[in-house]
């Protein structure tokens, strides 16, 4: 087993007990681990510019004290028995740093108490067992045909952007040159990026209330001073927003977590806001690909006329959230700054996933996987509104707010019962839901 062992030459006249040690830490805090093979006292040796009998002195200290077996003809290996000295070293814990936060760090998204739940219910995680791993696959084995390149377009590979751009136009309306396309690790890199190019420290930034949290979290680590804006039966309420605003964060297709769609009045109303006072909107589409109504409303930035609107889509909630792949479509003006500043973060998206996802878009089988999908989640949305239909009729729920897209409900419960109850009650089935208070900026949501 090879490992680094250092000798300083100010250690050469005490080099046995030097490397007496730094073996027995490594096997203490396990990262030489039982079985595992030393590298032969000779070759060793060779290595550090030592004479072979003083590996072979530390050799025997090592079996001395039982953390080694000398097998004649074989070699020495980490000795399989637990010893006094082995279990120290791996109780003891590292001296504490000095090293502490130069800015508030906010509070990380509250986990499931149960880690592997029989029926995960929560937002934005489709079900797995849809992927479509043979196709996948196919695409997966085409992209590895040829080696990796060196560094690649900070922006993301040509062909996907290209196929993004085809796509979101074909599909969504939405009609920009690939040049615009920036290919991002998720559209929580995407929401970054606005952020880090768009805001200065004590910006306003206007998110909706409820909205989604992590956006939240994010503006706030950036320094931004973010306002709340209500959220009514049409969306944001744009007549709430502060007239400072430098960036507003919407979702009009599917609000998170409401449901509710932005009516076309609001939708205009927004954008006039945004020209009025020059501000920024990021339009968050995270699963406008499940509508259950003939006629979506248009895209933001469809009816953007002064290159306000950043349209920021994912494959997060269609293929699957570990592929880490999303993309924002961004006005003319923010394409250099955009990529200057993601060639900063990360240097470019991971090529692999980037050369298969292309091929799995322009050879046709997204639109399959939509249509399959899309008839899948509709079976299983009708019999979830019918169940919540049934308990608004027995007195248990509020009306739920069905809405008109989308893979989540929000089902708002009646006076005075507690949500941690429920949530409670539901795990102990093997049942995790949304918890609907991390969307609200109060403590106490109405």
């Amino acid at each position: 087993m090879w490992m680094d062992l250092f000798l300083l030459e100010t250690d050469r006249r005490r080099a046995t007990t030097v490397l007496f040690e730094q073996i027995r830490e490594a096997i203490g805090s396990g990262r030489l681990r039982p079985g595992d093979q030393l590298l032969p006292s000779r070759e060793l040796a060779a290595d550090l510019g030592v004479a072979r009998a003083t590996i072979t002195t530390v050799y025997e200290r090592l079996v001395a004290e039982g953390l080694v077996d000398g097998r004649t003809g074989a070699g020495s290996f980490v000795s399989r028995i637990e010893t006094h000295t082995n279990s120290q070293h791996r109780r003891r814990k590292s001296s504490p740093s000095t090293l502490v936060p130069r800015r508030p760090i906010p509070s990380p998204e509250e986990r499931s108490a149960i880690g592997s739940p029989e029926f995960d219910l929560r937002t934005g995680r489709p079900d797995p067992s849809l992927f479509p791993l043979a196709d996948w696959r196919r695409c997966v084995q085409t992209a590895a045909q040829f080696p990796p390149p060196g560094y690649g377009d900070p922006a993301g590979l040509v062909s996907l952007r290209h196929a993004i751009a085809r796509w979101t136009s074909r599909s969504r309306g939405v009609a920009v040159h690939p040049e615009q396309v920036i290919v991002t690790a998720g559209a929580q890199q995407a929401f970054d990026l606005c952020a880090r190019v768009l805001l200065a420290s004590g910006d306003v930034a206007a998110i909706e209330e409820p909205g989604y949290p992590p956006i939240r979290r994010l503006l706030e680590l950036h320094g931004a001073r973010v306002v709340a804006v209500p959220v009514d039966n049409e969306g944001i309420v744009v007549a709430k927003i502060p007239a400072a605003t430098r960036l507003i964060h919407v979702t009009p297709s599917h609000q998170a977590p409401t449901g509710v769609t932005m009516s076309g009045a609001r939708r205009r109303e927004l954008l006039a806001f945004a020209a009025a006072r020059g501000a920024a909107i990021v339009e968050d589409d995270y699963d406008t690909e499940y509508r259950w109504v003939d006629r979506p409303l248009e895209p933001l930035h469809r009816l953007d006329n002064s290159g306000r609107v950043i349209y920021v889509g994912t494959f997060s909630k269609t293929l699957s959230p570990s592929l880490r792949v999303g993309f924002m479509l961004v006005p003319e003006s923010l394409v250099e700054p955009m990529i200057a500043v993601r060639s900063a973060i990360d240097v470019q998206p991971p090529h692999l996933v980037q050369a298969a996802l292309a091929e799995f878009i322009l050879g046709g089988h997204y639109d399959r996987h939509l249509r399959r999908t899309r008839r899948i989640y509709r079976e299983r949305r009708e019999i979830m509104c019918t169940f919540l239909r049934e308990l608004h009729d027995e007195g248990l729920i509020n009306e739920p707010v069905l809405g008109d897209a989308g893979l989540h409900v929000t089902v708002k419960l009646a006076g005075g019962v507690d949500e941690a109850n429920i949530h409670r009650a539901l795990a102990k089935q093997g049942v995790v839901v949304g918890d609907f208070k991390q969307c609200w900026s109060t403590t106490t949501p109405p």
